[in-house]
């Protein structure tokens, strides 16, 4: 069996992390913003406006930004933070990789972050080789929930669809299982939402990270 996992609320929780680029990049175009805490009470309330090539400014503040210049920061900031992850693994997340890794399982990743992030957040946290495949976003292939990156994995490793499980938290992981016919497990701990999940026809949930062993016994 093979068990791939989302990494954002699925493997970590890295919603502040975001925060902190947002910020320090609004602080980059002149914008006072007080703190980080003020910089998450924006997004919320005034909406999350993505300019290219997917940087990510309070809709308050869309109008006041020069473009070029804030997509640069926000890449140049994401540089210097998004190593951070690593610090903030669910708990029980690591005992639960390691024990299907000693039943002889094999270990994937698949994420919508780009790809040279999530390998090298992944590598940094458990190793190099821990994982077996890691894929993310590129510019020439499509992200969750489009199978292609999922499909390229089974491929990679020889492993057939009903021998392999997609655990992950928001609906781009169920459907990217769905639409690759494998296996799912909802991450609740996440960022998704349960009562969404059900509607759409998932069936298997884990409350926690340690539960994902009782599921996979």
């Amino acid at each position: 069996m093979t068990y791939l996992f989302d990494f954002d609320g699925t493997l970590a929780d890295t919603d502040h992390i975001m925060d902190h680029i947002v910020f320090d990049t609004l602080r980059d175009s002149g914008i006072e913003i007080d703190s980080i805490a003020a910089t998450v009470e924006s997004l919320n309330t005034t909406g999350r406006v993505i300019i290219e090539p997917r940087a990510l400014v309070p809709g308050e503040f869309a109008h006041m930004i020069d473009n070029e210049k804030y997509s640069a920061d926000f890449w140049k900031n994401y540089d210097n933070h998004y190593l951070e992850s690593v610090e903030n693994l669910y708990d029980g997340i690591r005992e639960v990789l390691a024990e299907l890794k000693s039943r002889g399982y094999m270990l994937a990743a698949l994420s919508n972050r780009k790809e040279k992030y999530v390998i090298g957040i992944i590598n940094t946290a458990f190793g190099e080789g821990y994982f077996s495949a890691i894929r993310g976003r590129t510019d020439d292939k499509p992200k969750k929930p489009d199978p292609h990156g999922l499909n390229l994995i089974l491929d990679e490793l020889g492993v057939a669809p009903e021998n392999a499980y997609m655990v992950g938290d928001i609906t781009n992981d169920y459907r990217v299982a769905v639409n690759a016919g494998v296996n799912h497990v909802i991450a609740d701990w996440g960022y998704g939402s349960l009562k969404r999940f059900k509607k759409l026809g998932a069936t298997v949930f884990a409350e926690k990270p340690i539960d994902l062993l009782e599921v996979f016994k």
